[in-house]
This record gives structure tokens, sequence and C-alpha cells, in this order.
């Protein structure tokens, strides 16, 4: 999934030609070692690609998009589906609240549309029941090993596949694996407020049942493990 060592010297040699690999750190904003490492030994993350078109001053998406493994990216803004998953809990109970009181909630008070636990919601929206098989299937990722990625980074191929398989935007995968933001993606810009203001009540009011209830549970099995160690 990872552009190689020679279609990423191409594509730099065509966007930033004589800059070198040190001054291309400093323009993404990344660690030396990690932008010289990746760029002379193989293959680079698709995350150092879009670092250093931010740095360049290139849509990352637009630059992302040349590369094989990318070429189908298109501009997208998430389906309502999905839509929940990108906001973080706090912000999903407040514009609750706000819809029990009759008060329009602003995109701005939704937060970063990333947050820790996006992926692992994201996953929940996507999956039917067969979700976690259809991955061991396909990418031959054992179902632990998947778990874990869920609570740390979703591999891009992992999130791709997952988005292929729920039908929602392949941008969305790459903002889950933290590749773009959403806006990079080409999303609504109130994409997200539009949907907690415009859903039925009673959807909203479900839909935040379900996440108060995955995060009581995750509560009580950190302060069962806390508990446990002393």
């Amino acid at each position: 999934m990872k552009p190689g060592r020679s279609e990423v010297q191409s594509w730099l040699d065509a966007v930033a030609p004589g800059t070198g690999l040190v001054r291309l750190a400093q323009l993404s904003g990344l660690p030396r070692l990690r932008v010289t490492q990746q760029i002379s030994r193989g293959s680079v993350a698709p995350a150092t690609i879009t670092a250093i078109a931010r740095g360049l001053d290139l849509d990352p998406l637009t630059e992302l998009s040349k590369f094989p493994q990318f070429s189908s990216l298109l501009p997208a803004t998430p389906v309502a589906d999905e839509i929940p998953s990108f906001i973080a809990t706090a912000g999903l109970l407040q514009a609750t609240v706000h819809r029990l009181k009759s008060v329009i909630t602003d995109e701005a008070e939704l937060c970063d549309e990333t947050y820790d636990q996006l992926a692992l919601n994201w996953f929940a929206l996507a999956d039917d029941g067969n979700l976690r098989p259809h991955i061991q299937h396909k990418l031959g990722i054992a179902q632990p090993t998947l778990w874990k990625m869920l609570r740390s980074r979703l591999r891009e191929d992992v999130s791709l596949e997952i988005a292929r398989y729920a039908d929602f935007p392949l941008v969305s995968a790459l903002v889950v694996s933290g590749v773009l933001t959403g806006k990079e993606a080409g999303w609504d810009a109130n994409c997200r407020a539009d949907w907690v203001n415009n859903v039925p009540l009673g959807h909203l009011l479900e839909v935040t049942e379900k996440r108060l209830h995955d995060v009581g549970k995750q509560v009580r099995n950190l302060e069962t493990f806390e508990n446990h160690l002393g």
C-alpha cells in the first residue's frame, strides 16, 4: 500500500526539484530521520507524502492520488451512516442536548473530526456482524491484530477495505487513518452540524445512547484493570 522509493522520488523530482531531504523534513514538520529513512530505504507512508505536500503548499489529496495505489481517490463528504463516528462523544452529547432544547449546533462546537476512539467508532458503524471475518479473509489480518489497530492507528489498507465493504467514501478511510483532514478529503464545511441538526431526533438519541453504552463499558473495563493492579 505504501508507494515505493522510485515512485516517490519521481514525484519529488516533479514537485520539488533539487530540494534535499532535510529541507523536505523542515517543510513538512516531520522528524528528519523519518523522512530520510522512508525515502532513502524503500517505502514511504502515505501520511509522509501528504505532510510533504502540505509543506510545499500543494493539495494533499491531489498529490496522493498521483500514485497508482491511491489513483481512485476522489473528494467526498462522509455518508450519513458514518458521520456520527467523526464526532467525539463530548460533542455528540452536547449536540443531543441542543436538539432537546431546540438549539442549533454549530460545526465549530463539534471540535476536531479525529480523536482517540475514531477508528473504533467508525468500524462499529461499518460492521454488519461480518466485517471482522471479511478483513481476516481479504487481508489476512487476525482479529486480535485488527483489535489492536482499532485502538492505536488503523493501517491504510485496512481502513480502505473497511470503506469498500461498508460503501463509505474511500477518502473517509484516510481521514480515519490520519492521512488526510476532513477539509483535505473534500468534506462539506458543515456536514457534521447538518447531520446533528437535521437527523430525526429519535435516531440521534439512539446513536448517542449506543455511544454512551460503549464508553461506559470501556470505563468499567479500565476501572476493573486498575483495581486489579492494586
